[in-house]
Protein backbone atom coordinates (compact mmCIF):
# COMPACT_ATOMS: atom_id res chain seq x y z
CA UNK A 1 0.00 0.00 0.00
CA UNK A 2 2.64 2.05 0.76
CA UNK A 3 4.90 1.60 -2.13
CA UNK A 4 1.77 2.15 -3.96
CA UNK A 5 1.59 5.70 -3.08
CA UNK A 6 4.61 6.82 -2.93
CA UNK A 7 4.89 5.60 -6.78
CA UNK A 8 1.62 7.57 -7.27
CA UNK A 9 3.67 10.57 -5.97
CA UNK A 10 7.04 10.41 -7.67
CA UNK A 11 4.73 10.08 -11.06
CA UNK A 12 3.03 13.57 -10.02
CA UNK A 13 6.25 14.89 -9.40
CA UNK A 14 8.04 13.85 -12.39
CA UNK A 15 5.04 14.92 -14.35
CA UNK A 16 5.01 18.15 -12.87
CA UNK A 17 8.69 18.52 -14.04
CA UNK A 18 8.48 17.40 -17.45
CA UNK A 19 5.69 19.89 -18.68
CA UNK A 20 7.44 22.87 -17.61
CA UNK A 21 6.10 26.02 -16.29
CA UNK A 22 5.72 30.10 -16.70
CA UNK A 23 6.73 33.02 -15.08
CA UNK A 24 4.21 35.45 -13.19
CA UNK A 25 5.77 38.55 -15.26
CA UNK A 26 4.38 36.72 -17.86
CA UNK A 27 1.29 35.43 -16.68
CA UNK A 28 0.55 39.67 -15.76
CA UNK A 29 1.42 40.61 -19.09
CA UNK A 30 -1.05 37.55 -20.05
CA UNK A 31 -4.01 38.67 -18.36
CA UNK A 32 -5.38 41.21 -20.86
CA UNK A 33 -3.64 39.79 -24.01
CA UNK A 34 -6.91 38.56 -25.24
CA UNK A 35 -8.07 38.38 -28.57
CA UNK A 36 -11.84 38.98 -28.53
CA UNK A 37 -12.81 38.84 -32.08
CA UNK A 38 -12.29 35.02 -31.78
CA UNK A 39 -15.25 32.93 -29.89
CA UNK A 40 -14.65 30.57 -27.18
CA UNK A 41 -14.49 27.22 -28.29
CA UNK A 42 -16.95 24.69 -26.39
CA UNK A 43 -17.40 20.87 -26.67
CA UNK A 44 -18.89 18.36 -24.87
CA UNK A 45 -17.57 15.08 -24.17
CA UNK A 46 -18.66 11.52 -22.04
CA UNK A 47 -16.37 9.17 -21.09
CA UNK A 48 -16.70 5.67 -19.94
CA UNK A 49 -14.47 3.79 -17.21
CA UNK A 50 -14.17 -0.04 -16.21
CA UNK A 51 -11.26 -1.28 -13.89
CA UNK A 52 -10.87 -2.83 -10.34
CA UNK A 53 -9.67 -1.35 -7.17
CA UNK A 54 -6.47 -1.42 -5.16
CA UNK A 55 -6.91 -2.77 -1.97
CA UNK A 56 -6.58 -0.93 1.59
CA UNK A 57 -6.51 -4.08 3.42
CA UNK A 58 -9.71 -3.40 4.99
CA UNK A 59 -11.44 -7.35 5.13
CA UNK A 60 -14.91 -6.04 4.89
CA UNK A 61 -14.10 -4.58 1.73
CA UNK A 62 -12.60 -7.88 0.46
CA UNK A 63 -16.34 -8.38 -1.21
CA UNK A 64 -16.26 -4.86 -3.34
CA UNK A 65 -12.74 -4.83 -4.45
CA UNK A 66 -12.04 -8.25 -5.87
CA UNK A 67 -14.74 -7.21 -8.05
CA UNK A 68 -14.87 -4.34 -10.95
CA UNK A 69 -16.32 -1.22 -10.72
CA UNK A 70 -17.63 1.28 -13.92
CA UNK A 71 -18.01 4.84 -14.04
CA UNK A 72 -19.53 7.89 -16.68
CA UNK A 73 -18.07 11.38 -16.95
CA UNK A 74 -20.00 14.03 -18.60
CA UNK A 75 -18.24 17.24 -19.62
CA UNK A 76 -18.51 20.87 -20.61
CA UNK A 77 -15.18 22.25 -21.70
CA UNK A 78 -13.14 24.94 -23.52
CA UNK A 79 -10.41 24.70 -25.95
CA UNK A 80 -7.69 26.81 -25.45
CA UNK A 81 -6.63 28.08 -29.03
CA UNK A 82 -3.94 30.98 -28.43
CA UNK A 83 -6.80 33.48 -27.08
CA UNK A 84 -3.77 34.01 -24.41
CA UNK A 85 -0.32 33.51 -24.83
CA UNK A 86 -0.44 30.89 -21.56
CA UNK A 87 -2.07 28.42 -24.23
CA UNK A 88 0.43 27.91 -26.16
CA UNK A 89 2.96 27.53 -23.47
CA UNK A 90 0.51 24.76 -22.70
CA UNK A 91 0.40 23.34 -26.06
CA UNK A 92 -3.13 24.63 -26.08
CA UNK A 93 -5.00 22.70 -23.59
CA UNK A 94 -8.32 21.77 -22.85
CA UNK A 95 -10.19 22.86 -19.77
CA UNK A 96 -13.60 22.79 -17.99
CA UNK A 97 -16.21 21.21 -15.72
CA UNK A 98 -17.90 17.71 -15.48
CA UNK A 99 -19.83 15.62 -13.61
CA UNK A 100 -18.64 11.54 -12.64
CA UNK A 101 -20.92 8.45 -11.32
CA UNK A 102 -19.31 5.53 -9.92
CA UNK A 103 -20.54 2.24 -9.54
CA UNK A 104 -19.01 -0.67 -7.49
CA UNK A 105 -19.98 -3.83 -7.83
CA UNK A 106 -21.84 -5.19 -5.94
CA UNK A 107 -24.34 -2.69 -5.80
CA UNK A 108 -25.41 -3.73 -2.93
CA UNK A 109 -22.37 -2.73 -0.74
CA UNK A 110 -20.63 -1.29 2.45
CA UNK A 111 -19.00 1.58 0.57
CA UNK A 112 -21.66 2.90 -1.93
CA UNK A 113 -22.03 4.44 -5.35
CA UNK A 114 -19.77 7.57 -5.56
CA UNK A 115 -20.88 10.66 -7.73
CA UNK A 116 -18.27 14.05 -8.00
CA UNK A 117 -18.10 17.44 -9.43
CA UNK A 118 -15.27 18.65 -10.37
CA UNK A 119 -12.73 20.76 -12.79
CA UNK A 120 -10.20 19.34 -15.74
CA UNK A 121 -7.26 20.27 -17.54
CA UNK A 122 -6.28 18.61 -20.53
CA UNK A 123 -2.78 19.07 -22.51
CA UNK A 124 -0.72 17.01 -25.15
CA UNK A 125 2.65 15.26 -24.50
CA UNK A 126 2.70 15.53 -28.42
CA UNK A 127 -0.04 16.56 -31.24
CA UNK A 128 0.21 14.63 -34.85
CA UNK A 129 -1.95 15.61 -37.45
CA UNK A 130 -5.03 13.61 -36.45
CA UNK A 131 -4.40 12.31 -32.94
CA UNK A 132 -2.49 13.43 -30.27
CA UNK A 133 -1.10 11.71 -26.97
CA UNK A 134 -2.52 13.93 -23.67
CA UNK A 135 -2.92 13.89 -20.21
CA UNK A 136 -5.64 14.47 -17.91
CA UNK A 137 -6.15 16.08 -14.48
CA UNK A 138 -9.21 16.21 -12.49
CA UNK A 139 -9.95 17.33 -8.97
CA UNK A 140 -13.10 18.01 -7.49
CA UNK A 141 -15.35 17.12 -4.56
CA UNK A 142 -17.22 13.51 -3.79
CA UNK A 143 -20.17 12.16 -2.19
CA UNK A 144 -22.53 9.62 -1.68
CA UNK A 145 -20.18 7.31 0.11
CA UNK A 146 -21.37 5.23 2.66
CA UNK A 147 -19.54 6.77 5.29
CA UNK A 148 -18.21 4.87 7.95
CA UNK A 149 -20.28 4.78 11.45
CA UNK A 150 -19.78 2.67 14.61
CA UNK A 151 -23.40 1.56 15.18
CA UNK A 152 -24.93 1.96 11.39
CA UNK A 153 -22.08 0.90 8.98
CA UNK A 154 -19.29 -0.37 11.22
CA UNK A 155 -17.35 -2.65 8.73
CA UNK A 156 -16.28 0.33 6.41
CA UNK A 157 -13.56 1.10 7.85
CA UNK A 158 -12.04 2.79 4.75
CA UNK A 159 -12.96 6.48 4.49
CA UNK A 160 -15.11 7.76 7.53
CA UNK A 161 -16.91 10.48 5.71
CA UNK A 162 -19.58 11.14 3.25
CA UNK A 163 -17.88 14.07 1.49
CA UNK A 164 -14.53 13.23 -0.28
CA UNK A 165 -11.77 14.96 -2.42
CA UNK A 166 -11.75 13.21 -5.94
CA UNK A 167 -8.74 13.28 -7.81
CA UNK A 168 -8.00 11.77 -11.02
CA UNK A 169 -5.03 11.58 -14.09
CA UNK A 170 -4.65 9.79 -17.21
CA UNK A 171 -3.09 9.31 -20.31
CA UNK A 172 -4.93 8.77 -23.49
CA UNK A 173 -4.80 9.36 -26.77
CA UNK A 174 -7.64 11.62 -28.91
CA UNK A 175 -8.12 10.94 -32.36
CA UNK A 176 -9.98 12.57 -34.85
CA UNK A 177 -13.43 10.77 -36.34
CA UNK A 178 -15.60 12.99 -38.05
CA UNK A 179 -15.87 16.75 -38.90
CA UNK A 180 -17.30 17.40 -35.37
CA UNK A 181 -16.54 13.87 -33.64
CA UNK A 182 -13.28 12.92 -31.84
CA UNK A 183 -12.83 9.77 -29.68
CA UNK A 184 -10.46 9.26 -26.41
CA UNK A 185 -8.97 5.84 -25.41
CA UNK A 186 -6.32 5.75 -22.57
CA UNK A 187 -5.45 4.31 -18.65
CA UNK A 188 -6.75 5.95 -15.83
CA UNK A 189 -6.26 5.99 -11.92
CA UNK A 190 -8.81 7.26 -9.28
CA UNK A 191 -8.82 8.27 -5.74
CA UNK A 192 -10.33 9.26 -2.95
CA UNK A 193 -9.60 10.99 0.20
CA UNK A 194 -11.31 13.40 3.11
CA UNK A 195 -7.52 14.59 3.75
CA UNK A 196 -7.74 13.14 7.67
CA UNK A 197 -10.50 15.63 8.27
CA UNK A 198 -12.79 12.75 9.26
CA UNK A 199 -10.91 8.82 10.20
CA UNK A 200 -10.87 6.51 9.03
CA UNK A 201 -8.81 7.59 5.88
CA UNK A 202 -7.24 4.82 4.18
CA UNK A 203 -8.84 6.02 0.63
CA UNK A 204 -10.25 4.45 -2.18
CA UNK A 205 -7.96 3.60 -5.33
CA UNK A 206 -9.08 3.32 -8.70
CA UNK A 207 -7.49 2.12 -11.94
CA UNK A 208 -8.38 1.03 -15.20
CA UNK A 209 -9.08 2.16 -18.66
CA UNK A 210 -11.80 4.74 -19.78
CA UNK A 211 -13.00 5.63 -23.79
CA UNK A 212 -15.03 8.80 -24.60
CA UNK A 213 -16.71 10.45 -27.33
CA UNK A 214 -16.08 14.71 -27.98
CA UNK A 215 -18.66 17.04 -29.89
CA UNK A 216 -17.06 19.99 -30.87
CA UNK A 217 -20.26 22.51 -31.09
CA UNK A 218 -18.58 25.67 -32.68
CA UNK A 219 -21.06 27.10 -35.55
CA UNK A 220 -19.10 30.08 -36.49
CA UNK A 221 -15.84 32.10 -36.88
CA UNK A 222 -14.95 34.53 -35.95
CA UNK A 223 -17.41 36.03 -33.39
CA UNK A 224 -16.70 39.74 -35.21
CA UNK A 225 -18.75 39.36 -37.91
CA UNK A 226 -20.69 36.01 -36.72
CA UNK A 227 -20.00 34.40 -40.11
CA UNK A 228 -21.11 31.04 -39.96
CA UNK A 229 -19.24 27.56 -40.98
CA UNK A 230 -19.70 26.40 -44.60
CA UNK A 231 -21.12 22.80 -45.00
CA UNK A 232 -18.02 20.84 -44.43
CA UNK A 233 -16.02 23.34 -42.84
CA UNK A 234 -13.97 21.92 -39.71
CA UNK A 235 -15.35 23.39 -36.25
CA UNK A 236 -12.24 22.68 -34.69
CA UNK A 237 -10.52 26.33 -34.52
CA UNK A 238 -6.69 27.20 -35.93
CA UNK A 239 -4.16 27.61 -33.43
CA UNK A 240 -3.36 31.28 -33.08
CA UNK A 241 0.62 31.73 -33.13
CA UNK A 242 2.56 33.67 -30.46
CA UNK A 243 6.04 34.90 -30.46
CA UNK A 244 6.87 34.17 -26.73
CA UNK A 245 9.19 36.60 -25.06
CA UNK A 246 12.72 35.47 -24.61
CA UNK A 247 13.02 34.15 -21.03
CA UNK A 248 15.73 34.50 -17.91
CA UNK A 249 16.28 32.64 -15.37
CA UNK A 250 15.11 34.37 -11.90
CA UNK A 251 14.72 33.73 -7.98
CA UNK A 252 11.54 34.28 -6.27
CA UNK A 253 11.18 34.12 -2.71
CA UNK A 254 7.88 33.20 -0.45
CA UNK A 255 6.49 32.73 2.96
CA UNK A 256 2.80 31.08 3.58
CA UNK A 257 0.94 29.93 6.90
CA UNK A 258 -1.97 27.77 6.81
CA UNK A 259 -4.17 26.19 9.38
CA UNK A 260 -6.55 23.51 9.25
CA UNK A 261 -7.59 20.36 11.37
CA UNK A 262 -7.28 16.62 11.81
CA UNK A 263 -8.62 14.09 13.48
CA UNK A 264 -7.33 11.08 15.38
CA UNK A 265 -5.20 8.20 13.60
CA UNK A 266 -6.11 5.54 16.18
CA UNK A 267 -10.01 6.55 17.54
CA UNK A 268 -12.51 6.09 14.60
CA UNK A 269 -15.21 5.77 16.76
CA UNK A 270 -15.19 9.21 18.27
CA UNK A 271 -16.43 11.48 15.75
CA UNK A 272 -16.41 14.41 17.92
CA UNK A 273 -12.88 14.74 18.04
CA UNK A 274 -11.17 17.10 16.06
CA UNK A 275 -7.01 18.65 16.93
CA UNK A 276 -5.82 22.11 15.20
CA UNK A 277 -2.84 21.76 12.89
CA UNK A 278 -0.78 24.69 11.46
CA UNK A 279 2.22 25.40 9.37
CA UNK A 280 4.46 28.53 8.30
CA UNK A 281 7.20 27.65 5.48
CA UNK A 282 9.40 29.72 3.69
CA UNK A 283 11.07 29.30 0.29
CA UNK A 284 13.20 30.02 -2.37
CA UNK A 285 12.53 28.93 -6.11
CA UNK A 286 15.04 29.86 -9.52
CA UNK A 287 12.29 29.79 -12.35
CA UNK A 288 13.91 27.45 -15.03
CA UNK A 289 11.58 28.53 -17.92
CA UNK A 290 8.19 30.37 -18.89
CA UNK A 291 6.76 27.25 -17.13
CA UNK A 292 8.26 25.56 -13.85
CA UNK A 293 10.51 26.38 -10.98
CA UNK A 294 12.60 24.15 -8.87
CA UNK A 295 13.35 25.13 -5.33
CA UNK A 296 14.60 24.27 -1.33
CA UNK A 297 12.40 25.35 1.73
CA UNK A 298 11.85 24.80 5.28
CA UNK A 299 8.94 24.04 7.15
CA UNK A 300 7.51 24.69 10.88
CA UNK A 301 4.15 22.51 11.54
CA UNK A 302 1.95 22.25 14.33
CA UNK A 303 0.33 19.02 14.80
CA UNK A 304 -2.30 18.71 17.61
CA UNK A 305 -2.71 14.85 17.04
CA UNK A 306 0.79 14.09 18.26
CA UNK A 307 -0.95 14.33 21.88
CA UNK A 308 -1.55 10.94 20.95
CA UNK A 309 1.86 9.50 20.32
CA UNK A 310 3.32 10.75 23.55
CA UNK A 311 0.16 11.03 26.36
CA UNK A 312 1.28 7.16 27.20
CA UNK A 313 4.93 7.61 27.57
CA UNK A 314 5.98 8.21 31.47
CA UNK A 315 8.20 11.06 30.69
CA UNK A 316 4.16 13.03 30.05
CA UNK A 317 2.24 11.67 32.70
CA UNK A 318 1.25 14.99 33.91
CA UNK A 319 0.32 16.03 30.27
CA UNK A 320 2.28 16.25 26.59
CA UNK A 321 3.96 20.23 26.43
CA UNK A 322 3.15 22.16 23.43
CA UNK A 323 6.46 22.05 22.50
CA UNK A 324 6.07 18.07 21.13
CA UNK A 325 3.49 19.83 18.80
CA UNK A 326 5.71 21.61 17.01
CA UNK A 327 8.52 20.24 14.81
CA UNK A 328 10.87 22.22 11.83
CA UNK A 329 11.94 20.32 8.10
CA UNK A 330 12.99 20.97 5.02
CA UNK A 331 11.92 20.10 1.75
CA UNK A 332 12.75 20.06 -2.56
CA UNK A 333 10.08 21.26 -4.88
CA UNK A 334 8.83 21.41 -8.24
CA UNK A 335 5.95 23.93 -9.13
CA UNK A 336 4.10 23.65 -12.40
CA UNK A 337 2.78 27.20 -13.61
CA UNK A 338 -0.52 27.22 -15.59
CA UNK A 339 -1.78 30.40 -16.05
CA UNK A 340 -2.80 31.54 -12.38
CA UNK A 341 -2.71 28.61 -11.13
CA UNK A 342 0.42 26.25 -9.87
CA UNK A 343 0.78 22.67 -9.19
CA UNK A 344 2.88 21.86 -6.06
CA UNK A 345 4.72 19.01 -5.24
CA UNK A 346 7.46 18.55 -2.71
CA UNK A 347 9.47 16.08 -0.96
CA UNK A 348 10.97 16.99 2.60
CA UNK A 349 12.34 15.25 6.25
CA UNK A 350 11.76 16.48 9.62
CA UNK A 351 14.64 17.78 11.24
CA UNK A 352 13.81 16.21 14.63
CA UNK A 353 12.20 12.78 15.00
CA UNK A 354 8.52 12.87 15.26
CA UNK A 355 6.88 9.78 16.70
CA UNK A 356 4.43 7.81 14.12
CA UNK A 357 4.94 10.49 11.51
CA UNK A 358 7.69 8.47 9.83
CA UNK A 359 11.32 9.60 8.28
CA UNK A 360 9.87 11.83 5.17
CA UNK A 361 7.11 13.52 4.63
CA UNK A 362 5.51 15.21 1.36
CA UNK A 363 3.10 17.90 -0.42
CA UNK A 364 0.80 17.87 -3.01
CA UNK A 365 -1.57 20.54 -3.60
CA UNK A 366 -2.25 24.04 -5.60
CA UNK A 367 -2.09 27.56 -5.39
CA UNK A 368 -4.01 30.47 -6.71
CA UNK A 369 -2.23 33.44 -7.68
CA UNK A 370 -4.86 36.55 -6.42
CA UNK A 371 -2.56 39.08 -7.27
CA UNK A 372 1.70 39.02 -8.59
CA UNK A 373 2.58 39.01 -5.01
CA UNK A 374 -0.15 37.33 -3.03
CA UNK A 375 -1.48 33.72 -3.51
CA UNK A 376 -4.06 31.26 -2.00
CA UNK A 377 -2.40 28.21 -0.68
CA UNK A 378 -4.07 24.85 -0.63
CA UNK A 379 -2.09 21.14 -0.32
CA UNK A 380 -2.46 17.60 1.49
CA UNK A 381 0.26 16.61 3.72
CA UNK A 382 1.01 13.50 4.14
CA UNK A 383 3.67 11.53 6.39
CA UNK A 384 6.07 8.66 5.78
CA UNK A 385 4.33 6.27 3.57
CA UNK A 386 1.66 8.86 1.93
CA UNK A 387 -1.08 8.47 4.75
CA UNK A 388 -2.79 11.81 4.29
CA UNK A 389 -2.12 14.02 7.53
CA UNK A 390 -3.65 16.67 7.19
CA UNK A 391 -4.93 19.60 4.57
CA UNK A 392 -3.51 23.03 4.41
CA UNK A 393 -5.51 26.17 3.76
CA UNK A 394 -3.50 29.00 3.81
CA UNK A 395 -2.26 32.31 2.13
CA UNK A 396 1.04 33.55 0.95
CA UNK A 397 2.82 36.33 -0.27
CA UNK A 398 5.82 36.58 -2.63
CA UNK A 399 8.87 38.61 -3.81
CA UNK A 400 11.36 38.68 -6.84
CA UNK A 401 14.68 38.68 -7.36
CA UNK A 402 16.62 40.17 -10.47
CA UNK A 403 16.34 38.32 -13.74
CA UNK A 404 19.71 37.13 -15.22
CA UNK A 405 20.80 38.24 -19.12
Amino acid sequence: MYFKHFLLSLKLILLSSVIFGQTVDFLKADTTDTNKTYPRHIFGQTKFHFGGHFSTGVDGLEEVENNYFSAMELRVGWKGYGRKKWQKLMGYPSYGFGLYQATFFPEANILGSPSAVYGFFNAPFKRYNKWSLNYDLGVGLAYDFFGYDPNKNPEQTAIGSYFNVYFTVAIESEFKLSRRLDATAGFMFTHFSNGRTRTPNKGVNLYGIDMGLKYNFNSYVPKKGGRHLTKGQDPRPKYIDHTLPEFKPFYEYYVFAAGGWSTSPYDIENRELYYGVATIAFDVARHYSHKGKFGVGVDVFRDGSLVEEYQNKPEYKDGVPESRLWYPGIHVSHELLIHRFTLVTQVGVPLINVEGRGGWYARVGGRYDVTRKVFAHLALKTPGGFIADFVEWGVGFRMFGKERG
